[in-house]
């Protein structure tokens, strides 16, 4: 039976979240970048402070910079921003479990709640067989802003894991993440190791305190 690696992705295999950094890179313009951000700047802060969902916080910024945007146009966006801008963002110690995986031959599985629309150029350079991420809708040729589908984040990972593997797929898994919020992709898995202190530590480590 094949071996699963399931990776999330920001935090995980990279320093920072890379939505901002990635609509930033789309923008081209930090006067224009700021000005954004400011008008959508109560969402941000609502989610920060939990009062607004990941969802909505997130549909606020891929409207403010992506809506109406020929769909092949933020593809070619996305692609640059894969080559030149996440490598500089990536983090060693996440990187290293994944060459570790890949050596010995694993299925190495991308699952974040980032848009696919990057993750995708990114993850063909690393060597992983999946990618399962946020999509966003396309509305006559552009984008809309709106997510397509399920916001790729917390059980909905675990649900499009098994949509995409079938539910046999943990039997002999491994899951990486730097956030609680994937305590069900992590509790799925054989082996679910959380990033902490700079080190992956066995989920069974924190025993009742993860509750």
């Amino acid at each position: 039976m094949p071996h699963y690696a399931f990776f999330d992705f920001d935090g995980t295999l990279t320093r920072t979240d890379t939505v901002l950094p990635f609509v930033r890179y789309v923008a081209q313009n930090d006067a224009v970048y700021w000005r954004k951000l400011l008008q959508i700047s109560p969402y941000l802060l609502g989610y920060l402070s939990g009062c607004v969902s990941n969802l909505v916080a997130k549909e606020k910024v891929f409207t403010a910079f992506l809506a109406n945007m020929p769909s092949e146009i933020a593809q070619n966006k996305a692609d640059d921003f894969a080559r030149f801008r996440l490598p500089e963002l990536l983090l060693p110690t996440g990187m290293a479990k994944l060459a570790q995986h890949r050596e010995r031959g694993d299925i190495c599985v991308l699952v974040s709640a980032s848009p696919e629309l990057y993750l995708h150029t990114w993850a063909a350079q690393h060597g992983f067989a999946c990618v399962l991420g946020t999509r966003l809708q396309v509305v006559s040729g552009c984008l809309n802003g709106k997510v397509a589908g399920e916001n790729c984040i917390g059980a909905e990972k675990v649900a499009r894991i098994e949509a995409e593997f079938g539910a046999e797929c943990w039997t002999n898994s491994v899951a990486y993440s730097d956030s609680r919020v994937d305590l069900p992709m992590l509790q799925r898995a054989t082996q679910g190791f959380l990033l902490h202190k700079g080190e992956f530590v066995p989920l069974n480590t924190f025993s009742g305190c993860l509750k």
